[in-house]
């Protein structure tokens, strides 16, 4: 992670919303900033049910994978994580993770998408 905004962490909040480099000034005071190290891998990207997103050596399986979460990765960096419950509406930008504890992001933690 190469920035956090402003508003980006709220503690009562489970969501982190990751936004590549190329976000917006507004969107980069709601979000957390992460870089890819290889450009081709993150165009191939592709989450699916089952596999793990690992947050500086913690791992978070993945249950729910919205629409438009693999395409928003690809394109732009962006993917909403919720520690959260799935809901009946779930956010279609978004990673359903468990364990739902959200973790201390901070400048420099490390997220590695784990995919089959």
């Amino acid at each position: 992670m190469t920035a956090i905004g402003a508003n980006a962490l709220d503690p009562a909040d489970s969501l982190v919303i990751l936004f590549g480099e190329s976000a917006t000034p507004a969107l980069r005071d709601v979000a957390v900033i992460q870089q890819f190290d290889d450009p081709k891998a993150q165009l191939a990207l592709t989450v699916a049910v089952g596999d793990h997103v690992e947050i500086d050596s913690v791992s978070y399986l993945v249950e729910r994978v919205g629409k438009l979460a693999n395409q928003n990765l690809q394109t732009i960096g962006h993917v909403s994580l919720i520690f959260d419950q799935i809901p009946d509406q779930p956010m279609e930008n978004a990673l359903y993770l468990e364990p739902k504890v959200k973790p201390q992001l901070t400048i420099g933690s490390t997220i590695i998408y784990l995919t089959k």
